[in-house]
């Protein structure tokens, strides 16, 4: 009897740390798809334009992701934001550093 409950509490015990490992792994993934990598961020897009923010404590160049061919890539100071122009229609998936 004392063996299958040592069985019994063994397996209790992987289940909840399986459990927590995969909801700490889903938390990240979320967390990462959410935000883009680096300094440069869309904060807003419009007809024609974007707004790249940099968070970073440094100068950077950056430009956005669109179908086709990107805009060239714009300077922007520690902490600020800077729009780019884009060809009409073009929508910005995400901001990158050149």
């Amino acid at each position: 009897m004392t063996r299958l409950r040592s069985l019994f509490a063994t397996a209790a015990v992987v289940a909840l740390l399986t459990g927590a490992t995969a909801a700490g792994t889903a938390t990240a993934a979320e967390a990462a798809e959410a935000r883009e990598p680096g300094c440069a961020h869309v904060v807003a897009y419009g007809y024609g334009w974007a707004d790249i923010w940099n968070e970073c404590g440094y100068t950077i160049y950056a430009t956005v992701e669109v179908d086709g061919f990107d805009p060239p890539c714009i300077q922007i100071g520690p902490g600020a934001t800077e729009r780019i122009g884009l060809e009409p229609g073009d929508t910005p998936y995400y901001a990158y550093e050149c």
